[in-house]
């Protein structure tokens, strides 16, 4: 036999010898991930941007910040991004010191990932008046969503929206 042909399969040998050790099932140390309630889930999201859409009508820049999480960010076309809950009252006050709006929320699609992670799309139509005796006009907008739990309770992560064309 030829020495290199031999160091060569002793070496292939010692390289699989711990991939064939850890194939041990007696041994399984992994863990099932435990499955999903979506329906569940869906439900309570749904809940959540209910939620929104009546401290949105409401004007109330103090509910809308709490259904964000600590860390959640608000993007609203022509605005800057507001980071956090201090940024997202802010923005928030900002936008009811402007205008009125009387908006109604249609979910569109909500995917939860995993059972402390989801997406959402939704549209909404409705009227907005700007403030403080301005012009009222129809207004629809589309919706993006990344949601997720904070002490067992769903969040808003991630909200960015704009005009359809």
């Amino acid at each position: 036999m030829n020495l290199p042909n031999v160091f060569r399969t002793l070496v292939f040998a010692l390289a699989l010898t711990p991939a064939l050790l850890s194939c041990d099932k007696d041994d399984d140390k992994t863990t099932a991930t435990p499955a999903v309630d979506t329906t569940a889930e869906k439900t309570a999201i749904q809940q959540l941007l209910t939620n929104y859409g009546t401290a949105l009508n409401a004007s109330n820049a103090a509910t809308v910040t709490t259904l964000f999480a600590q860390d959640g960010v608000f993007a609203a076309p022509g605005s800057p991004t507001a980071t956090g809950q201090t940024q997202v009252r802010a923005a928030f006050d900002g936008l009811f010191s402007a205008v009125t709006l009387t908006l109604a929320f249609t979910p569109a699609n909500i995917t939860v990932v995993t059972s402390d992670y989801a997406f959402a799309t939704s549209t909404s139509s409705g009227t907005q008046l700007v403030k403080p005796s301005g012009p009222s006009a129809k207004v629809s907008f589309r919706e993006q969503w990344v949601l997720v739990k904070e002490s067992g309770q769903w969040k808003i992560a991630r909200y960015i929206f704009n005009a359809p064309q």
